[in-house]
């Protein structure tokens, strides 16, 4: 077997450590790759780039540009940014999401259906995003403050954070050999991002994406270049979610990014977000492992 699989991780993951980390995608990998029948792998053949804290600095900080702190409305009654120190245009992609959520998830009936008809320069008020928030998070029975925690990590990522995310993790690439990537979750945009290289795309011949944020709307509007786009003919691309993961709302990819592209659907029990689960089903797993063996 040849080659080297890069984990690449999603947000939330700020102090933690690296290698218990990867121990843990390891672990669930390797018991997807028995279920298949496939060789377990050692650690030495993955690599898991770590930008956790990087993304946490640049989600913690008011950067440049507009904070919303300086538009704050002055009524105390009128609902405001989900997170006011961000700056606007994170805001803005913190509504577009979850517009697109609410979309995914049919919520057509909330006081005033016409929102759903909103185009890409009609913004939702923040009166109706926090209104849909709490549809969301009721219609899924997530918890509302982890939706607000991943609306601004993947805003911050879009809008500040993707350059340095990036430099740390392709710091961590090897610079030779073939690549499986397998992206979990806010890392799925990252390796779709990464895939824009040449020196990563062209040696990139498994793409395994778990619990992506990938078909929503407001998400493919802000990768580069944008638009859903399929990396290349030469990725073969494998993308599993569970229906009750809120962040893969927008699934099946299929019809959106085309071919060579595989849908699989999972289910993980209690945990429908969790890597662990993900990667420890034989549909996940076995893709790797194949890649693996062809070199």
């Amino acid at each position: 077997m040849t080659g080297t699989v890069v984990f690449v991780h999603g947000r939330g993951q700020e102090f933690r450590a690296p290698e218990e980390l990867a121990r843990e995608w390891l672990a669930g990998l390797n018991a997807g790759l028995t279920s298949a029948g496939l060789p377990a792998l050692t650690p030495e053949r993955t690599v898991l780039p770590f930008y956790g804290n990087v993304l946490y600095q640049a989600a913690s900080r008011p950067d440049a540009g507009r904070p919303h702190l300086e538009g704050l409305p002055s009524d105390p009654d009128v609902p405001g940014p989900l997170h006011p120190y961000l700056p606007a245009d994170a805001g803005e992609v913190e509504r577009r999401l979850v517009a697109d959520m609410a979309a995914a998830l049919d919520v057509d009936d909330v006081a005033e259906p016409e929102l759903f008809g909103w185009a890409p320069d009609r913004l939702l008020s923040w009166d109706a995003t926090r209104r849909l928030l709490l549809r969301i998070a009721d219609r899924t029975r997530a918890d509302q403050e982890i939706i607000t925690a991943h609306l601004r990590d993947v805003a911050v990522y879009l809008t500040r954070a993707r350059d340095e995310v990036l430099d740390a993790v392709r710091r961590a690439v090897p610079e030779s050999g073939a690549l499986v990537l397998v992206t979990h979750s806010l890392g799925t945009v990252v390796g779709r991002d990464l895939l824009e290289d040449p020196a990563v795309r062209d040696r990139t011949g498994t793409w395994i994406t778990v619990g992506s944020p990938l078909g929503l709307e407001a998400v493919q509007r802000n990768l580069r270049p944008p638009g859903a786009r399929h990396p290349g003919p030469g990725v073969e691309w494998t993308s599993a979610y569970d229906v009750r993961d809120i962040v893969a709302l927008g699934h099946p990819l299929r019809p959106i990014y085309g071919d060579p592209l595989t849908d699989v659907r999972v289910l993980n029990g209690d945990r429908p977000h969790g890597i662990e689960r993900y990667l420890a089903h034989a549909e996940v797993a076995g893709p790797i492992g194949r890649a693996l063996a062809r070199g």
